[in-house]
């Protein structure tokens, strides 16, 4: 175990304080959707989560990952595995690309990452995460850190109320915490009591996770939390217009016509890096939830697993702006 040796505190990523910032989603979160997201509010978006084991192995689905765009700045990287020297020498390879922050997940809930050790089962590991996060911030070269984790693996295995003094004194900048257990990964109410307590007694600022089901829901749960700030996750996803409305710059919902260009420019900013016809295949994940909301969308949603041009998006979205019904924010 390394020597508990406080560190010396780091100033926090722009964006992050009274922001609203995108969540690192496996499967979503890639360049094109940060840069649509930064484009319509996200005061600062996190890359997918990668592997530090990868990145060291220089496996080309991990350096893939690492692909960015300057308008989806501020950027940070999120780094996920087990072991602190694999830590280090990932941090080597990525604190001079340009991100922001770096970023250390032990909150994904996700069986295949638990197996290895890694994400939320660092929270039954304290040691083994202090030890991480010092790993980290020793060779990132003065880049801040951040940790995203949740209020515990349990209700009966919370983590402790002084989890951010824990982490600040290792070199942490600020936590990103979901509000729920590993035990109910995303269903039920977050625990906003609980989050607000790790708020109160955390020296470095908290961004709150956890609720992002409407723009109304998320600011009522951010000013319950006394949280620094908000990670927008799932709600994002097919929605990225949360951000404008949490930001008090317009509706959650896209406007009229408004579908079809966001859609669209979406698609062609993945074209960018993806090659024909396999994008099309990874972009029907991203319409099918773009379509949620709207007047016949389970009949729309059947055809935009079959898409395999842009002539056939344009067309489905020219439907679904036909047929528009009020989409929830």
């Amino acid at each position: 175990m390394m020597a508990d040796t406080p560190r010396v505190a780091r100033p926090v990523p722009p964006g992050l304080i009274g922001g609203f910032i995108l969540a690192p989603m496996a499967g979503y979160s890639d360049s094109a959707f940060r840069r649509i997201c930064r484009g319509l509010g996200a005061t600062a978006t996190v890359t997918e989560m990668v592997s530090v084991q990868g990145l060291t192995r220089r496996s080309l689905g991990s350096s893939r990952l690492l692909l960015s765009h300057p308008s989806e700045h501020p950027l940070g990287i999120q780094l996920y595995g087990a072991i602190p020297k694999e830590f280090s020498r990932a941090t080597a390879l990525v604190r001079d690309m340009g991100f922001e922050f770096i970023d250390i997940n032990a909150g994904c809930p996700v069986k295949k990452v638990l197996k290895s050790g890694s994400g939320a089962s660092l929270l039954k590991d304290l040691p083994r995460l202090l030890d991480i996060v010092q790993a980290v911030a020793e060779s990132s070269s003065g880049l801040p850190v951040t940790v995203k984790i949740r209020i515990g693996w349990s209700p009966e295995e919370a983590l402790d109320e002084g989890i951010g003094t824990l982490l600040g004194d290792r070199g942490a900048c600020a936590l990103f915490v979901h509000a729920r257990y590993r035990s109910e990964p995303f269903a039920g109410r977050p625990d906003t009591a609980t989050l607000s307590r790790i708020v109160t007694a955390s020296p470095i600022p908290v961004i709150a996770n956890g609720e992002s089901s409407s723009p109304e829901a998320a600011l009522e749960f951010l000013s319950r939390s006394g949280a620094s700030g908000l990670l927008v996750g799932r709600g994002a996803i097919g929605k990225p217009w949360i951000f404008r409305a949490l930001r008090g710059g317009g509706p959650g919902s896209p406007l009229p016509g408004e579908l079809s260009g966001t859609v669209l420019s979406h698609l062609g900013m993945m074209r960018e890096y993806l090659p024909e016809p396999f994008v099309y295949h990874v972009f029907r994940g991203q319409l099918v939830h773009y379509l949620k909301g709207f007047r016949g969308a389970s009949g729309l949603r059947g055809q935009a697993v079959a898409i395999e041009s842009v002539e056939d998006v344009e067309r489905i979205c020219g439907l679904a702006e036909g047929c528009r019904d009020e989409q929830g924010g």
